[in-house]
């Protein structure tokens, strides 16, 4: 199992908590949800009614079977015995004609080989294999939950970030129509100013629309019916993590290799003799005693062994065919530990990219600003348009834009790195 050695023990930073809503959507929460309410849980509950029922069966294998039987005949002959009597001063009567039989068969077994204890193991294998196949199924339902969640941060923050530059354009509107009526400035930088504000404004209303298409999504994942105005807790960052890693697909293979050895254990039963005891309580006539005449009760007692020792070869190959399907697993386990690796890699890798951009982005965003505000100057003195001015400002919006997308991208490489570890 390759690990990463990415260590340290969890600890999260819990940031403006005291400046929360009263009510508001997490992320642990829906994570929680998507878990709890998922169609995947009730086919886990199935899967345990199912195997309760199949134990039950297996358990009553040990159970005495019981038959009852009647049987009632007319021959068109019977014994005769008076030819061979006929000399001897003795008569012996013949059987009726008529037969009648009633009979119970009880058996039971003494010894099978071990064959319902390797069912039993197979049968808690296989429960125990598609529980974790859920599970893994689980894992795909939180990983869409962890996008839809984070998209919708980045709406919201895009949102704010959007209607803060709005207000600020609104302002500098006002001086820039201030110049354009005083005639310092020539009012097509009026319009330009008019046209960047309606932008922003189409700009924002797609975002409202994005919103409310991601909490369609987020309702149907989580099986539940948000608020729309609902605010979008941002998670608290996880700054270290240690090497553990506890995905339901480790669980998953090695349910499956237990399977199959106890389906080795179910073919080596094959191998052995099976011992059982049989009886037959009976009334009618003729019974054991063929001469009688009467109805009677009668019964027989006894012990019995099968054994099937002839298989010419089935059952070593058998067993060599589990073997090789247990090597699979094993080849399986190693293509899934490859792919954890990079996957869990990638995604440390990106938590240092991004950290490492969100400097570049600070040191970018204070000199956009001050580009900006250099450019506003120069459009109230006439020296430029506001075109050229609305591009540096639009520049400004881009990196704070950037930055917030970029911080964001970095925490959600954070979880997704601790969903890959499972422990999310």
């Amino acid at each position: 199992m390759k690990k990463l050695t990415f260590l340290l023990p969890m600890v999260f930073i819990c940031a403006g908590a005291f400046s929360q809503p009263a009510e508001t959507l997490s992320l642990e929460e829906c994570l929680r949800l998507s878990t709890a309410r998922s169609p995947l849980k009730r086919q886990q509950s199935i899967s345990g009614e199912i195997y309760q029922f199949k134990r039950q069966n297996l358990k009553s294998q040990w159970l005495p079977s019981i038959g009852i039987n009647a049987q009632a005949s007319y021959n068109s002959e019977t014994v005769d015995f008076s030819e061979m009597m006929e000399n001897l001063p003795v008569s012996i009567p013949s059987l009726p004609l008529d037969q009648y039989k009633a009979w119970a068969d009880i058996n039971q077994q003494l010894y099978d080989g071990g064959a319902v204890k390797a069912r039993k193991a197979i049968e808690k294998s296989t429960y125990e294999t598609e529980i974790q196949q859920v599970a893994t199924e689980l894992e795909g339902i939180k990983q869409q939950v962890i996008q839809v969640y984070f998209s919708l941060l980045l709406t919201d923050k895009s949102t704010e970030v959007l209607t803060i530059s709005l207000e600020e354009l609104d302002e500098r509107k006002k001086t820039v129509l201030a110049g354009v009526e005083n005639g310092v400035l020539l009012p097509e930088n009026m319009l330009s100013m008019q046209a960047e504000e309606l932008r922003m404004e189409q700009k924002l209303d797609e975002l409202k629309l994005s919103r409310i298409q991601l909490f369609h999504v987020l309702s149907v994942l989580t099986d539940s019916a948000f608020k729309g105005d609902i605010p979008v807790e941002n998670p608290a960052e996880p700054v270290s993590f240690d090497k553990e890693i506890y995905r339901p697909e480790l669980v998953l293979f090695e349910k499956q290799k237990e399977k199959f050895t106890a389906s080795q254990r179910l073919v080596s039963s094959t191998w052995l003799p099976r011992f059982f005891a049989f009886s037959q309580a009976a009334y009618g006539r003729p019974g054991y005693n063929a001469v009688s005449r009467d109805f009677h009760a009668f019964y027989s007692l006894g012990v019995g062994m099968k054994w099937n020792f002839l298989n010419y070869g089935d059952n070593r190959r058998q067993v060599k065919i589990l073997d090789l399907q247990k090597e699979y697993v094993d080849t399986k386990l190693e293509v899934f530990d490859d792919q954890l690796s990079i996957q869990l890699e990638t995604e440390r890798v990106n938590m240092e990219k991004f950290n490492e951009m969100l400097l570049k982005d600070e040191q970018i965003i204070s000199l956009r600003k001050a580009i900006a505000s250099a450019s506003f100057a120069k459009l109230n003195n006439g020296v430029i348009t506001s075109s050229d001015y609305l591009k540096e400002m639009n520049a400004e919006l881009l990196a704070v834009l950037q930055y917030e997308n970029h911080k964001l991208l970095k925490l959600q490489a954070a979880f997704n790195y601790l969903l890959w570890q499972g422990k999310l």
